[in-house]
């Protein structure tokens, strides 16, 4: 998720990575987004912090796309190389610590 806050224009004057009661999430396709970016003093910064929290964002949505495959017989976990199927137990044991859920709903899963 990404959050802007904005002055009283309405627009954009700073992004970050988490709510506050003075910011609001804003969609990652926004023009508006893109544009705030683009010309921002420090475009490379958030450019860099941008991409590597979608970056983190992807890498759920693969694991997630790989439990869904295994699931439904289109994948076997064995057919993973040893040094992935290690990593991804690792971290399901990690998020079953936090018990943290998968970023995609349970009502998602249902429609897939």
């Amino acid at each position: 998720m990404i959050y802007v806050e904005r002055n009283e224009q309405g627009n954009i004057t700073s992004l970050s990575l988490t709510s506050s009661t003075t910011n609001e999430e804003i969609s990652v396709g926004s023009p508006e987004l893109i544009e705030f970016i683009k010309h921002a003093p420090n475009c490379d910064e958030l450019t860099t912090l941008v991409l590597n929290r979608l970056d983190l964002d992807m890498v759920r949505v693969i694991e997630d796309l790989l439990d869904i495959m295994i699931d439904r017989d289109l994948l076997r976990f064995t057919d993973l190389p040893i040094p992935v199927q290690d990593k991804l137990m690792f971290k399901r044991k990690i998020r079953n610590l936090n018990n943290e859920n998968s970023i995609l709903q349970e009502e998602e899963l249902i429609n897939l």
